[in-house]
């Protein structure tokens, strides 16, 4: 798959399937395009899917930079669709991916179809200050899984944790393996992260959705966003942590869908 040059650094990206609306999946602080599996085989029959590591992650570039900011990440989303002849999507926001599809909808309201923001925040609060400052420690360790290992009770509900322990030693060798440096620059980038004030200036259609034992970015979260945001609707995924799209996706692209056809 092709890597594009965007601003300052190469940006690795996937383009799949085919429809009248583009559906861009932003990936969460960890993540890479590959955790989206589930939701490109479910999308691509009925939407054009779009998904790309973000700078700093697994397969783009890792510039030097004290942060990958939420402004720099919104800039580098819109020469991405400059570059592949995208004039307007739909955004899926996973979690730090949320943080950059606010950023987006408000610095190019016109390119933005729909918006949906899943386990995701408005603004940096002393809690998921506290995640960082942890994770900064956990990396000055000798264990490169360790950061895994605080994050796992905040990133996934007990229903999960339980049914699907087999798979966690795959993402814990998946998360040893990750550079800090360029995880510190995007850890920056939400550290550094408040709109709240701006939210009331988003004027897509959005739908935010977050996990009933959601730790990591709880429920408070999503009510700030469904508030200010004109319009927004909140939905509530029952027996589920913060990953929505790996822990509950059957009912995560029943939701997407119901709600970006509904806009086709």
């Amino acid at each position: 798959m092709p890597l594009v040059q965007i601003n300052d650094t190469e940006l690795y990206y996937e383009l799949s399937g085919s429809g009248p609306q583009t559906l861009v999946l932003l990936n969460g602080v960890s993540m890479s395009t590959a955790a989206w599996a589930l939701q490109v085989a479910a999308f691509q029959s009925r939407f054009q899917v779009l998904r790309y590591d973000l700078r700093g992650q697994l397969q783009s570039g890792k510039p030097e930079a004290e942060m990958y900011s939420m402004p720099q990440h919104a800039a580098d989303l819109a020469g991405l669709l400059d570059k592949l002849a995208i004039p307007a999507a739909c955004l899926i926001g996973l979690s730090y991916g949320g943080a950059v599809a606010q950023q987006f909808a408000l610095d190019y309201p016109h390119r933005v179809q729909r918006l949906l923001l899943a386990g995701t925040l408005a603004w940096s609060d002393p809690v998921n200050e506290a995640i960082a400052i942890g994770w900064e420690a956990a990396a000055r360790s000798p264990d490169p899984a360790l950061r895994f290992d605080i994050s796992l009770p905040l990133t996934f509900g007990a229903a999960y944790l339980a049914q699907q322990a087999d798979k966690i030693p795959l993402m814990r060798e998946f998360a040893a393996r990750q550079q800090w440096l360029p995880m510190s620059r995007l850890v920056a980038g939400i550290r550094a992260h408040d709109l709240r004030s701006r939210l009331a200036q988003i004027n897509a259609p959005t739908l935010v959705l977050v996990g009933e034992d959601d730790r990591f970015t709880p429920l408070y979260h999503a009510r700030l966003l469904a508030s200010r945001i004109p319009g927004a609707s909140l939905r509530v995924v029952a027996n589920c942590g913060h990953a929505i799209p790996l822990e509950r996706p059957d009912e995560f692209n029943r939701l997407v869908l119901d709600f970006f056809d509904a806009s086709a």
